[in-house]
């Protein structure tokens, strides 16, 4: 586990953690505020962020931008990954592969989801994230993959050793 997913699993524990692991998430990466995910769920192989309708991610057709919605969809690949992963290794988008199904009108989920199969390999490896975004109706109004590099950590003998 690693000590985001721990940290996580300990803020849920106490009233308005969620909230304030959210708030968290987006000081660490701040570029996610943009968007303000609000993180619903954070577990191995699944993680679920929610994004609000509000001007500062409309377009200007007044939906949602495609490009909001693209990232909530990496925050949730990053919670993903945290929650999963094993202590030992790190992990870094290789991209990300969206199909924009249809307009957004109202406030988006997005879910990121991988197998446990995706992960029991030998470093390095690479692990297909699945993301979507829906509609409180249920609409899918993204789909796509994000690619993750995944690697061993280097030791700091290993570091030492390297060429400047």
């Amino acid at each position: 586990m690693t000590a985001v997913y721990d940290a996580y699993r300990k803020a849920c524990a106490k009233p308005f953690g969620r909230q304030a692991f959210s708030l968290a998430y987006m000081f660490k990466a701040p570029y996610f505020s943009t968007v303000r995910p609000w993180i619903q769920q954070m577990e191995p192989n699944r993680a679920v962020v929610r994004i609000r309708k509000r001007w500062h991610v409309q377009n200007h057709i007044g939906t949602v931008h495609a490009l909001a919605i693209a990232n909530a969809m990496e925050a949730a690949m990053g919670l993903v990954a945290e929650a999963t992963i094993p202590a030992d290794l790190r992990w870094l988008p290789r991209g990300i592969e969206l199909d924009y199904l249809t307009k957004t009108p109202g406030d988006v989920t997005c879910t990121a989801q991988t197998d446990p199969a995706d992960w029991a390999k030998e470093p390095p490896f690479d692990v297909p994230v699945r993301v979507t975004a829906t509609l409180d109706d249920g609409t899918v109004v993204v789909r796509g993959v994000i690619p993750i590099y995944v690697s061993q950590i280097k030791t700091a003998t290993e570091k030492a050793a390297q060429p400047a």
